[in-house]
């Protein structure tokens, strides 16, 4: 069965601000449900590139929650993983934070922007054809066409020009600014986008 490397969010919890790493469940049922076996990575491996030989991973996906600016050990964890799926070719998905992570390593920018905080979306572009899809959306900041990192190309965004859906046009990297995990039922435009992605 393929294994698919999912991202972990640290917290300092406690009196005695104890680091703790932790991911939505919803997240993991969804790579479940999807036909994946959910592996979770540690922040703090000394060598991030023999875990990943280890596992054999078939995807990464990086998480979503916190900020991808502040540079900690998920900062490195997930700058080095980025790093290894261009080297390696694996596929790998970034979700909301994620895809922020992706923008920022190929040189773009995250702006502020509005109405993008527990509100839904409808998106446009070539990829959604005719269909009239709805995202969530949980982020406070984002990126427009002229703040995307170089090589990375909007495949859809919401009404507002803020970009939700866009990929690199070389390496196998796909910026998903919504949460899928998130839905009481998997959607299957959501089911159907990451498992074409992985797949392919």
């Amino acid at each position: 069965m393929n294994k698919i490397i999912i991202t972990q969010r640290i917290e300092k919890l406690g009196e005695h601000n104890e680091l703790r790493e932790n991911v939505d469940t919803r997240l993991i049922a969804l790579v479940d449900t999807l036909g994946y076996v959910p592996i979770l990575i540690p922040n703090n491996l000394v060598n991030i590139k023999k875990f990943i030989n280890e596992i054999s991973p078939s995807g990464i996906i990086l998480s979503g929650g916190g900020d991808p600016r502040k540079k900690d050990l998920r900062y490195r964890t997930e700058n080095e993983l980025i790093k290894i799926s261009l080297k390696e070719n694996i596929p790998t998905i970034g979700l909301c934070r994620g895809a922020q992570a992706i923008n920022l390593f190929f040189g773009g920018k995250l702006l502020k922007v509005k109405n993008h905080v527990r509100r839904n979306h409808r998106i446009f572009g070539k990829f959604i054809n005719k269909d009239k899809i709805k995202v969530n959306s949980y982020h406070d900041y984002g990126f427009y066409k002229d703040t995307l990192g170089k090589k990375l190309n909007s495949l859809a965004n919401s009404s507002d020009k803020v970009i939700k859906l866009f990929t690199h046009n070389k390496y196998k990297l796909l910026g998903i600014m919504w949460h899928p995990e998130r839905y009481s039922k998997i959607r299957d435009f959501d089911k159907n986008l990451i498992k074409k992605f992985f797949k392919n």
